[in-house]
């Protein structure tokens, strides 16, 4: 075989195991994804919204989304559509039917450290 054949038929190592965490079919995925869409999540839902909201998980298809104040839970009702929508074009294999908005942070990461070092890992799969 040439050179050129392996070159389309195999893929790097970092290739198959992004691939093998985004396809959501195996226990490590969920954490991937649930990390990935953290550290992207100003991306995904823009600076303004990102100040206030942070992704804590999903259950049965529901999006749960951490907000600091039961006042800004009250705004972001009207803004629940639009954030759906962008997690659904970001994330299509979640299959996210829903979105709650909740004041419990107990599963969000707090130290700034972590959301780095959670970043550089995920610069790091997707070079």
């Amino acid at each position: 075989m040439r050179d050129e054949d392996y070159n389309t038929k195999f893929k790097s190592g970092t290739e198959l195991l992004q691939g093998l965490f985004e396809s959501g079919k195996n226990p490590l995925s969920e954490q991937f994804i649930r990390w990935k869409m953290w550290s992207r999540w100003e991306e995904i839902v823009g600076p303004t919204l990102a100040k206030n909201t942070e992704p804590v998980g999903w259950q049965w298809n529901t999006l749960l989304i951490w907000v600091p104040h039961s006042t800004v839970m009250q705004q972001m009702q009207f803004l629940k559509q639009n954030i759906l929508q962008a997690v659904q074009k970001a994330y299509p294999q979640l299959a996210i039917k829903d979105v709650k908005f909740t004041l419990d942070r107990k599963q969000t990461p707090k130290d700034g450290t972590v959301k780095d070092e959670a970043q550089h890992f995920i610069r790091k799969m997707n070079r």
